[in-house]
């Protein structure tokens, strides 16, 4: 064969196999680019929902692109970023959460009153208090006190008499660290509208403190009510039968660490203790009551340490958002802290009512219906 004939021959040869040495290039060219794409895809950092949009996307805040982070694991927010500030603390209750009150503490004749060594003066003042904002202290005051003005505050001081404002009215007052004993009265030693009490003993009377609204009594000893031979009277340590200004008011009340106690012994005529908490639908239902960590003290002679608000009895027979929680309930010498046990009318099913964390002096749970 000559060279021209063998050129000719491979001529003809690539020419009828030109289509497949083109397939082969294109291929060969589309496995390369193949191999680069998966190459990328593989290293190439996930895409992040939390991200913040990247760039050439339209944000429709309306921010500049070159102000945002770009995508990608270091936009995602941290988890307590996503979840919010954390809550504060809060005091929990109940269920096993927290511990049985301190059983022990609480008020007395050491730690209320007037403080030791205040030198007290006699009250020459008018005991109709007239003036709003007026501060009386380190008296000796030999009268009831009638407020009929805003803002009073009565320190340091012995009332030998009632205090109180009258009922359905904007007077206010309070009473701190000091004494009042109101003897032998058919009413309340200290009442019974817009009141604050701290840190004060309270005697005398047939009640020792009455709410009719806007009450708040602290760190306070209310005891030693009167019982006149032969009088009928029924008695308690903290009354609320009347919800404020009108039937659809609230009682509004917060009794917070204090010794609650009715301890006068009952009379041949039936008079005595109903209960050191007397809570009673009798002329608007009771509603907003805070009793948090007291010492409710034992009495043979009571029927129930504490009435709760609720009885078919009553004309209002239901009571709401009655808190009863972290207590000390006396045993006493039969066991009960009342006559027939430590609570009565008190409803877990009515809106906001709560029982918690209630407990007898030995650290025992004191349920609601015992």
């Amino acid at each position: 064969m000559t060279g021209e004939s063998a050129g000719r021959n491979r001529d003809s040869w690539f020419r009828r196999n030109r289509v497949i040495f083109t397939l082969l290039a294109v291929g060969t060219l589309a496995l390369g680019y193949a191999i680069v794409v998966v190459t990328q895809a593989l290293t190439r950092p996930a895409a992040d929902s939390h991200a913040a949009p990247g760039a050439g996307t339209v944000d429709p805040t309306g921010a500049d692109p070159s102000a945002r982070t770009s995508a990608g694991p270091s936009a995602r927010p941290t988890p307590s970023a996503r979840k919010g500030p954390t809550p504060s603390p809060t005091r929990r209750t109940g269920g096993g959460t927290a511990p049985p009150p301190s059983v022990s503490g609480f008020p007395n004749a050491n730690n209320t009153g007037v403080p030791a060594g205040t030198n007290l003066t006699n009250y020459t003042g008018s005991c109709t208090i007239t003036t709003n904002n007026v501060v009386i202290d380190a008296k000796t005051i030999n009268c009831d006190v009638a407020i009929r003005a805003k803002g009073v505050v009565i320190k340091r001081s012995k009332i030998n008499g009632q205090l109180g404002t009258s009922e359905e009215t904007p007077y206010s007052y309070t009473l701190q660290d000091s004494e009042v004993d109101a003897g032998v009265v058919q009413g309340a030693a200290v009442g019974s509208t817009n009141m604050t009490i701290l840190r004060s003993d309270i005697r005398g009377g047939a009640t020792s403190v009455y709410c009719y609204s806007n009450c708040t009594v602290r760190e306070s000893w209310l005891h030693g009510q009167r019982l006149p031979a032969g009088a009928d009277w029924h008695l308690g340590a903290f009354l609320a039968n009347d919800d404020g200004l009108d039937p659809g008011g609230t009682t509004n009340a917060v009794l917070v660490h204090n010794t609650i106690h009715c301890d006068a012994l009952p009379n041949s005529a039936d008079g005595g203790c109903s209960g050191n908490i007397n809570l009673y639908g009798d002329f608007g239902p009771i509603s907003h009551v805070t009793i948090d960590n007291n010492l409710f003290g034992a009495n043979t002679g009571i029927s129930y340490c504490v009435y709760g608000g609720e009885s078919s009895s009553k004309p209002y027979p239901n009571a709401d958002h009655v808190v009863i929680i972290n207590n000390v309930f006396q045993r006493g010498t039969n066991g009960k802290c009342g006559a027939f046990g430590p609570v009565s009318s008190f409803s877990t099913s009515r809106p906001g009512n709560q029982w918690t964390n209630n407990v007898w002096d030995n650290g025992a749970p004191v349920g609601p219906a015992n």
